[in-house]
C-alpha cells in the first residue's frame, strides 16, 4: 500500500517542489509569465487541504520565503480566488517593476470602465487625451478599449487594455490596431495616429517586440503601467 503523508510532509514536498520548478527557470528569464505558476486551489489541494484558510496561506507564505521562493500576488489576498493563478520565482531574482495584484482591476472590463467615468484622469496622465468612444470598432478584427484625440497634436490615439499581465497575443493585437488607427486616421485627414498600450504588468520581451511593430508600421506606441489605491483617513 502507498505510504499516506501526513499534512506536514505535503507541504514539505509541495515548497521542494515549487523551489525545483523555480531553480529550473534560466537566469537571465525576468518576465513574470515565463515564471512557473499554478493555481490558488491546486496549491491548497497538494498541501493536503480541501479548503484554505488565513491561517494556512499565512503558514504557506512563510514556508515559501523561507525557501527563498517569492510567489505573485501574495496568497493572503482576500481578492484571490480557488481559480487564481499563483507565479512563484527565485525572491534573489525579483521580476523587475512587478506591482502588488491588489492594486490592479481583474479583468479589461472593470479598467476600462474606471478610465471612463474618470476620462479627467486619463488626460490628466498621459497629457492632452480626450477620451471619446469605448470598445469603438475600428476594422474587422480590431476592437480598441479606448478611443481617444490628442487635443494638441490631433492625433488619433488608440487605448488598449490589460487589467493585469499582458500575453503573446498582445503583439499580433496591436499591430492589427495599429494599421487600423493609421487608415482611420488618414481617412479623418488627422496629423497622425499612435497606440497606447496600459497594462497591470510589465513585460519587457512584449514591449519590445511591440516596439518593433511600431517602427515597422510608423505608428508610435507607449506602453504605460498603471495601479489604482483607495486611502481613507481621519477628516
Amino acid at each position: 500500500m502507498p505510504v499516506r503523508l501526513t499534512r506536514e510532509e505535503r507541504i514539505t514536498r509541495m515548497v521542494e517542489k515549487v523551489r525545483r520548478r523555480v531553480d529550473e527557470v534560466p537566469e537571465a528569464t525576468k518576465v513574470l509569465r515565463h515564471m512557473p505558476s499554478s493555481m490558488l486551489g491546486v496549491i491548497v489541494r497538494a498541501a493536503g487541504y480541501e479548503r484554505t484558510s488565513s491561517k494556512l496561506l499565512d503558514d504557506l507564505s512563510s514556508r515559501f520565503r523561507a525557501a527563498g521562493v517569492d510567489f505573485s500576488p501574495e496568497l493572503t489576498d482576500p481578492e484571490n480566488t480557488p481559480k487564481t493563478r499563483i507565479y512563484f520565482f527565485d525572491a534573489r531574482r525579483p521580476v523587475k517593476g512587478l506591482q502588488p495584484s491588489r492594486q490592479l482591476f481583474k479583468d479589461e472590463a472593470q479598467l476600462s470602465r474606471f478610465l471612463w467615468l474618470n476620462k479627467d484622469f486619463l488626460r490628466f496622465a498621459t497629457k492632452n487625451l480626450r477620451i471619446t468612444h469605448r470598445e469603438k470598432r475600428l476594422a474587422p478584427g480590431a476592437q480598441i478599449d479606448l478611443l481617444a484625440i490628442d487635443t494638441k497634436t490631433g492625433e488619433l490615439v488608440g487605448i488598449e487594455l490589460k487589467a493585469e499581465e499582458p500575453d503573446q497575443g498582445l503583439v499580433a493585437q496591436a499591430a492589427r490596431y495599429m494599421k487600423a488607427l493609421k487608415e482611420m486616421a488618414k481617412a479623418e485627414n488627422r496629423p497622425g495616429a499612435r497606440l497606447v498600450i496600459i497594462t497591470g504588468q510589465p513585460d519587457e520581451e512584449l514591449s519590445e517586440l511591440v516596439q518593433l511593430q511600431s517602427e515597422r508600421l510608423g505608428v508610435k506606441t507607449d506602453w504605460f503601467l498603471y495601479r489604482v489605491r483607495f486611502e481613507l483617513s481621519d477628516g
